[in-house]
């Protein structure tokens, strides 16, 4: 399948989400080439795609979308079509303990990126969000929609919250084409194991007990990982500018 973007940038690509997704358009589009810019925090991890590294349409750059000068020049010299931002702190409890690393990533570093974006006239830029932005739902609330209000409760969606109005701003302000995708939790392969599923199964092999947040009535909905990637490729080929699109997997537990 010939793809109409062929030259991408993918932020944290050595994630979990990030990492399906350059899988996804390697293995779906032969003429695509994949720019993969993480900083390899501790959830940024290079084994998740160590089995590319003989692929030509596949490259690996180390960096910190915080560090503006050398964002700059990648994306100005780097001759992409596209940009698709997965580059995050991502773990509320984290963000609870210090809240100024989710404030450096999310909000400079996507500003960072939708600035030399522009400069650099990159056609599309897709800016991968979060359900948390828009807050909790009560038991008997109706789900989330893409008109929902943005009212964020831990400084990790708070975060998320400001660079999603950022990319709405540099739609409104600058007529970027930007797309912003908001996605419920996800599960598969690759997730880093402090997230809820994996710590589950792990500590359950490991006869490990598990921990549950309160009551353990909090409701939540899952949806695999390929599934969410195939949404912001979906997003990244047939998005409408200045759009928001929520994926949730109809999977509340």
């Amino acid at each position: 399948m010939a793809s109409s973007y062929r030259r991408i940038l993918v932020t944290g690509g050595s994630g979990f989400i990030g990492s399906n997704f350059v899988r996804l358009q390697l293995g779906q589009y032969p003429d695509v080439a994949i720019t993969n810019l993480d900083a390899l925090t501790y959830a940024g991890n290079p084994d998740n795609l160590a089995d590319l590294a003989g692929d030509s349409r596949y490259t690996f750059v180390k960096g910190d979308i915080a560090d503006r000068p050398f964002v700059t020049k990648l994306i100005a010299d780097g001759g992409f079509d596209a940009v698709v931002h997965f580059a995050a702190e991502s773990h509320v409890d984290r963000s609870i303990d210090d809240a100024t690393p989710f404030l450096r990533t999310n909000v400079i570093g996507t500003q960072n990126l939708l600035d030399a974006a522009r400069a650099a006239k990159v056609p599309r830029f897709v800016h991968v969000s979060t359900d948390e932005v828009y807050g909790t739902l009560g038991p008997k609330d109706p789900a989330f929609t893409e008109e929902t209000p943005l009212t964020p409760n831990s400084p990790y969606s708070a975060s998320k919250a400001g660079s999603d109005l950022l990319v709405r701003a540099a739609f409104h302000t600058h007529d970027m084409d930007v797309v912003t995708t908001r996605c419920s939790n996800n599960y598969g392969p690759y997730q880093f194991p402090e997230k809820l599923i994996p710590l589950f199964i792990t500590n359950a092999l490991a006869d490990v007990p598990v921990p549950v947040y309160g009551d353990g009535m909090q409701v939540r909905d899952w949806i695999h990982v390929m599934d969410h990637c195939r949404g912001v490729d979906a997003a990244l080929r047939n998005g409408k500018a200045g759009e928001v699109y929520n994926f949730g997997g109809r999977s509340e537990r």
